[in-house]
């Protein structure tokens, strides 16, 4: 799993991640690009997990930003950027999660392909589209690894609510309780399994 990801790594583990030769990593180790040390009376050498992300940064490698991630990712999508900061804060609050905002459906399925939340709690209208297009693109850039759902709603009808939970996606109403939409979220499965 990335998140877990070790603090220091050997030169194969950054080989694997960079997806180059153990041969190249030695390379930037050598000419000082990729910070790291040596084990003494060994060759063996050692790279910080923090070398390795201003590294990938400095140089442009690409790499998914997830993968520093120490916490569970959630990303929050709403049109109405008061919801947003009000649920931003609230769950930045907790520090039990990374908090990223998108104010469009644009945003959102951006954000979603480079940071590979764990959950995506997405208001249905976005103003430029809404939450079942986002969705139905998600499934196609990224198949796999896609985030639980959580889709918010002030103006849905009980048809529709049933329908978008027919399909497995939960549905919370306008207004909500703050704290029950925290523990909601802090307790589903994908979340709770890396906060342990």
């Amino acid at each position: 799993m990335i998140s877990a990801m070790k603090d220091v790594l050997t030169t194969g583990q950054v080989a694997k991640i960079c997806k180059v030769t153990i041969r190249t990593v030695i390379k930037w180790f050598e000419s000082g690009r990729l910070q790291g040390y040596k084990i003494p009376e060994s060759k063996d050498r050692r790279i910080p997990r923090e070398s390795l992300r201003r590294f990938l940064l400095e140089y442009g490698v690409p790499h998914e930003d997830s993968l520093f991630a120490s916490r569970p990712q959630l990303l929050i999508a709403d049109d109405d950027r008061d919801i947003v900061e009000a649920l931003h804060r609230h769950f930045a609050a907790t520090g039990q999660v990374d908090v990223h905002c998108a104010n469009s459906g644009y945003e959102a399925g951006y954000l979603s392909a480079r940071i590979k939340p764990d959950v995506l709690l997405i208001d249905y209208n976005l103003g430029d589209t809404n939450a079942e297009v986002v969705l139905a693109t998600l499934k196609r850039e990224i198949a796999t690894n896609l985030p639980r759902v959580i889709v918010m709603t002030g103006f849905l009808d009980d048809r529709e609510v049933a329908r978008l939970e027919a399909s497995g996606l939960r549905v919370v109403r306008k207004p909500f309780d703050l704290d029950a939409l925290e523990r909601e979220v802090l307790a589903l499965p994908r979340l709770a399994a890396r906060r342990a």
